[in-house]
């Protein structure tokens, strides 16, 4: 297993600002090729937003509390690269609209960056 990423590189990365653009129908695995630790990306068709793990922004911790705000359940999908679950990609939360308006405004003031499928 592949351990976690240098806080050093994690910045460095970070700071990079590739422009991304997704088109609703792009599928689970091209998003996440697409991602970084700090960008998230919304499709609203899906009703779901898609992140990875970060060590920039703990998306987790900002979507529990904003659920809980909300009055929500929250629930994490973890998706897999493989049909034997062994290669973790993106992590999945369906949310509604109203929800994802919440969320996304939550994340921007942690500094995260969101894209929408258009």
């Amino acid at each position: 297993m592949i351990g976690p990423v240098d806080s050093n590189c994690a910045k460095t990365l970070c700071k990079r600002h590739r422009k991304v653009s997704a088109t609703a129908s792009e599928g689970e695995v091209n998003i996440f090729f697409n991602l970084c630790m700090d960008r998230v990306h919304y499709v609203p068709e899906r009703q779901a937003i898609y992140f990875v793990d970060s060590s920039y922004v703990n998306v987790p911790d900002v979507l529990s509390r904003v659920f809980s705000g909300l009055g929500c359940k929250l629930q994490i999908d973890q998706l897999y690269l493989d049909q034997l679950s062994i290669f973790k990609s993106l992590k999945r939360v369906i949310i509604t609209e109203a929800q994802a308006h919440a969320v996304m405004v939550a994340l921007r003031m942690e500094g995260m960056q969101i894209t929408i499928s258009k």
